[in-house]
């Protein structure tokens, strides 16, 4: 027998809805969604809904005159700079309250007793997160993912797939980490940066600029390349 709760949906990437509606289906039973989006979704093409789950949208033009939902919440956006904005706009609108946004824990994904957790953690399968680890607001951690034992990533970072941390690494608010990156230990990543796929960290990473490579260096900071011999 499904969930009879309505999870209500904050932004919406249509390519990446259905990775968002499968994890709340299989980590809570949910079976019913409200979307609120303040720009008209396309390319719904992308949304293939599993058998029995009911999807509400929200016309982009009636979301300001919508009375403020109740229930929970979860955003449908990845990016960080854009999970922050959305956030932003629709807990300003709905009066929302943090603790309002579900944390969402796939089964086949493991996280320690001892990790301190927020609220609006979105964990997909096959990942892990270690002892002693901190997870701060709206940490989207994608599948196959490992994170060591007393790292610390702050509100609305973003990890993707394959990941590993090692132990004590520290990643900043907005920051984003690409795919199939490994990141030694004690290292810390500054905030609203971009690490790029594949990369190698073995040192620190200041805030504000895309870094990639192995092993992993600054390529760009405030807009203007770096010259990485000097």
């Amino acid at each position: 027998m499904g969930n009879n709760k309505t999870l209500n949906i904050l932004g919406c990437v249509p390519s990446l809805l259905n990775i968002l509606l499968e994890l709340t289906n299989e980590t809570t039973g949910i079976e019913n969604f409200r979307i609120f989006n303040n720009m008209p979704i396309d390319n719904l093409n992308y949304l293939n809904p599993l058998n029995g789950i009911k999807v509400d949208f929200v016309e982009f033009n009636k979301v300001n005159k919508t009375p403020n939902p109740e229930g929970i919440f979860a955003l449908s956006v990845v990016g960080p700079k854009s999970k922050e904005i959305v956030h932003s706009h629709f807990k300003k609108l709905f009066h929302i309250e943090n603790k309002q946004f579900i944390n969402l824990i796939h089964p086949t994904s493991y996280v320690s007793r001892s990790v301190q957790l927020t609220y609006g953690l979105q964990l997909e399968p096959l990942s892990t997160i270690a002892s002693c680890t901190s997870i701060g607001f709206g940490v989207n951690i994608k599948r196959n993912c490992n994170i060591g034992h007393h790292c610390e990533l702050d509100d609305f970072v973003t990890i993707n797939p394959g990941v590993t941390l090692s132990s004590f690494v520290k990643i900043g608010k907005k920051t984003m980490i690409g795919s199939g990156t490994s990141v030694k230990e004690n290292i810390t990543i500054g905030e609203n940066s971009v690490i790029g796929v594949g990369s190698v960290v073995v040192k620190d990473i200041p805030n504000n600029c895309i870094a990639f490579g192995n092993p992993c260096v600054v390529k760009r900071m405030n807009s203007k390349k770096v010259d990485n011999n000097k």
